[in-house]
């Protein structure tokens, strides 16, 4: 695996909402991980990379997604949508569930839940979509499981079950609080659909009464996916609780500004994930996130490198992931962007800020360069890093 030296870079944002920004120009990556970060970082390496300027950003990660099989969503019959998604920035997806398989029985008994679990967790394990990261395998949580069948996703390192399809009139029964034992008894995250019903037409309804008898780590799409709960629901699991919640592409953009507005007034960033809840009825966005980061930094008026954490830092530390922050010992998985030939923006903070979408000119995952020059699913960026040899 090549060395590689990236120099002259204008602005780096971190991911780590405690320092977004970071008074460096230079990163130096061996063994696909950050090894160095720093000004005039001078290196021997196999490669180097001159950013002339532009700015650098971790991988975005889509903290709500639906893979299937590879590259294939049946959701919208298409292909390559995870390369076209790394050409929009994105170097790691989190499943959200595999709900999409053809002729999947919606709601899945427990056997069938666990076994799609199962698979695709070990296919996307031995299959990286052009270098992203697909963390699959989420079980979707229904009736009928037994606490070894936690013990057999934690052995295979599946860190995500989900609440969509539980029928919650079964609650007081007792089996889901079991569940959310025995996931955090393993380390694994739980996660709730939250709103209204979904593209299936069969999963259940959560709002504010749901959530806290399930009490989740992650609230998925709280703003919609596309349909959210009652505003003030949303507002109060806010400001009364400690989840993670999650605003996807999918979703109310008027929620998606309350709800900003909400985190500003207590200054809870750290709580907020950014998610797509794609492919699906939405379709297949590969600008998703960008456009996202792009809605909350100049509409919601909050700065877009405290925003990229919430597509980057944040998700990764929501699912115990060692991605989305650009340190020393993290792996080098990061995005080199600009503003777009024609754009007002000064670069690509300032184009977020303004409502812009930056060009993609370079995405490195693992140390790996995946996309050089420019990206397939932005305009070009007003400048380019270019590999210069020396």
């Amino acid at each position: 695996m090549s060395s590689i030296l990236i120099k002259n870079i204008g602005a780096i944002v971190t991911g780590d909402l405690k320092n977004p920004l970071r008074n460096a120009n230079s990163i130096f990556i061996d063994g696909g991980i950050i090894r160095e970060i720093g000004n005039n970082v001078s290196r021997k390496a196999d490669r180097v990379i001159n950013a002339d300027g532009i700015t650098a950003m971790p991988g975005l990660i889509d903290s709500h997604s639906h893979p299937s099989i590879g590259e294939y969503t049946p959701a919208q019959n298409s292909l390559s949508w995870i390369t076209n998604y790394m050409h929009g920035g994105v170097t790691a997806l989190i499943s959200a569930g595999e709900l999409h398989l053809p002729g999947l029985p919606l709601p899945p008994d427990a056997r069938t839940a666990l076994s799609v679990a199962i698979v695709t967790k070990r296919c996307y394990d031995n299959l990286r979509p052009s270098g992203v990261k697909v963390h699959a395998g989420t079980l979707l949580l229904v009736p009928g499981l037994v606490e070894k069948d936690f013990d057999e996703i934690a052995a295979l390192g599946i860190r995500l079950v989900k609440f969509i399809f539980y029928d919650y009139s079964l609650l007081p029964n007792g089996e889901a609080e079991s569940y959310v034992k025995w996931a955090r008894a393993r380390g694994i995250k739980v996660k709730i659909h939250s709103g209204g019903v979904s593209r299936s037409g069969v999963s259940q309804l959560a709002g504010w009464e749901i959530v806290r008898k399930i009490d989740p780590d992650i609230i998925g799409h709280i703003t919609g996916g596309p349909i959210p709960m009652p505003e003030e629901e949303m507002i109060r699991i806010a400001y009364e609780t400690d989840y993670f919640v999650e605003i996807c592409s999918s979703g109310n953009y008027r929620l998606a500004l309350s709800l900003i507005r909400a985190v500003k007034a207590r200054g809870i960033y750290h709580r907020v994930l950014i998610g797509t809840d794609t492919p699906g009825g939405t379709g297949v966005i590969p600008r998703g996130i960008l456009r996202e980061i792009a809605f909350m930094s100049s509409v919601g008026e909050v700065a877009p490198e405290t925003v990229i954490c919430m597509a980057t830092g944040n998700v990764g530390r929501a699912h115990g992931l060692d991605i989305g922050i650009l340190e020393e010992g993290r792996p080098a998985d990061l995005v080199l962007l600009h503003k777009i030939t024609g754009s007002v923006a000064t670069d690509a903070l300032d184009s977020f800020a303004k409502g812009d979408l930056p060009g993609i000119s370079t995405v490195i995952i693992d140390g790996e360069i995946r996309v050089a020059g420019r990206s397939q699913q932005t305009p070009p960026p007003e400048r380019v890093a270019s590999e210069t040899g020396y």
